[in-house]
């Protein structure tokens, strides 16, 4: 997931996870500003808002349920998704 530190859309996203799944989410920081900053990557690829998902080399914009991420990525794991 692209994101901002201070994209409030991208905070509610990662709280949607809970702690140990968002464990296992590639999270890439786009603000100079925030915790370990890869704003090339950003700019490479073309980010212009958050959050922003790449997924098996497809781009979804803004914010995802959990189903439908769960979908795209083909999650096999249980989908009693509690937040």
């Amino acid at each position: 997931m692209y994101s901002a530190f201070r994209c409030p859309y991208c905070h509610h996203q990662k709280e949607l996870f809970g702690k140990q799944a968002w464990a296992t989410i590639t999270y890439i920081e786009c603000d100079p500003k925030g915790t370990n900053p890869q704003p090339d990557l950003c700019h490479k690829a073309k980010i212009k808002g958050y959050p922003i998902w790449e997924i098996q080399g497809k781009i979804y914009a803004g914010m995802q349920s959990l189903e439908t991420l769960a979908q795209i990525s083909g999650y096999q794991g249980k989908r009693n998704f509690k937040n």
